[in-house]
């Protein structure tokens, strides 16, 4: 099969497309596994239950009871 050289030309923008888009997505998908990971976990200090973190830079409040999280204590 001969190939003319707009058709070498299409072939090899096509592929080099093909391969962006399919790294792209490639790259999507494990930056979103990252960021899952990355979520914290508190844990409430007056009833002990585990939480994860919804909103970040705010100070997490504690669904089961309300009690705003407030830090490590020493």
């Amino acid at each position: 099969m001969k190939l003319s050289l707009s058709h070498f030309f299409d072939l090899d923008v096509t592929v080099c497309l093909a391969v962006l888009l399919l790294s792209w997505l490639i790259f999507l998908r494990t930056r979103r596994r990252s960021q899952m990971d990355a979520r914290r976990f508190f844990i409430c200090g007056y009833c002990q239950s585990a939480f994860p973190e919804r909103v970040p830079y705010q100070r997490p409040r504690c669904p089961r009871c309300g009690a705003i999280y407030e830090g490590e204590k020493e």
